[in-house]
């Protein structure tokens, strides 16, 4: 039998919380985003699009090279000491599958065999059978990172990366991913381990009571909320600032979507959407929804700056 301990990242709130999380997912052989979309459970093509910054008009069949990377979106569960993904991805098992194969080869060894048969209960890894539905428990974690909100992102190790290397290519420090990862020198860390990195996110004022709430979005990401009809934006370099009189670095930046691009969901259609100043002390610019507010900075919907 295999201990829960085993599983995913190390998360210091003994209380369950959800958030968003990332993982970066290597294939070893060529595939398409609607193969990795179908491995990964993923419901919301566009949310795969967003986390790789990739044009909303890619279609599902676009190809993708072996040992290319494409970041995976989705919901973290922490709970007693664990950070694992909420409920899936749910793996069917196929004749010739073991579990080494689906945890190295298929999920590009964002897991372990052992890890797997822990989150489902196998107690003898050697015995799966075809058609068998299998939990998949990729790493993750939602803790602040020195005080600041952060977006998880589950990182495999390429060989002859060195910590400093991934810390200065992510943003971070080498003392944050030793934390992190419960380290304790950098020279610990081995190749294709999957590494707890915690990337920087743009800062918004979206209210807690938000069903988004955490919004977190990490250095050119992309995503939709209030059921698509606003989309948000992220970029260190606060470019899509450059209307406004004061441009913010590492601010949400958020505007209406088009619906030509994007279906609507759960309303008929979007509400009237405009961009509202003074919305509390503080917060000098929000999305207002017909007669909700989205909090976060924003574009100007009407092509003009709202003086």
């Amino acid at each position: 039998m295999f201990l829960q301990e085993s599983l995913g990242f190390t998360c210091k709130s003994n209380t369950t919380s959800k958030c968003k999380s990332l993982a970066g997912y290597v294939s070893p052989n060529a595939t398409t985003l609607s193969s990795i979309v179908s491995l990964f459970g993923i419901t919301d093509f566009n949310s795969l699009l967003g986390a790789n910054n990739l044009p909303l008009r890619t279609k599902p069949s676009k190809s993708v090279a072996a040992k290319d990377t494409i970041k995976i979106p989705f919901t973290c569960s922490c709970k007693n000491g664990t950070g694992i993904s909420d409920k899936g991805p749910i793996y069917k098992v196929q004749s010739g599958d073991s579990l080494y194969h689906i945890a190295t080869v298929l999920f590009g060894f964002l897991v372990t065999a052992d890890e797997i048969a822990a989150v489902n209960n196998i107690s003898n890894p050697d015995l799966i059978v075809v058609d068998q539905l299998l939990r998949i428990p990729l790493p993750c974690n939602c803790d602040d990172v020195e005080g600041n909100q952060v977006l998880h992102y589950a990182h495999k190790v390429s060989p002859n990366k060195s910590l400093e290397m991934i810390a200065k290519e992510f943003g971070t420090t080498e003392e944050s991913l030793l934390t992190l990862n419960n380290l304790t020198d950098a020279k610990q860390l081995e190749a294709e381990s999957i590494l707890d990195v915690p990337l920087r996110v743009c800062t918004s004022m979206i209210r807690n009571t938000s069903a988004d709430y955490p919004l977190l979005l990490s250095n050119g990401t992309y995503t939709f909320t209030a059921n698509n009809c606003v989309k948000c934006s992220c970029d260190s370099s606060g470019k899509y600032w450059e209307t406004f009189q004061e441009p913010k670095n590492w601010t949400l930046y958020c505007e209406e979507a088009s619906p030509q691009k994007v279906k609507v969901s759960n309303w008929k259609e979007c509400p009237t959407t405009e961009c509202v100043k003074e919305i509390e002390p503080g917060n000098n610019w929000g999305v207002q929804l017909g007669m909700s507010i989205f909090d976060s900075r924003c574009s100007d919907i009407e092509g003009k700056h709202n003086e």
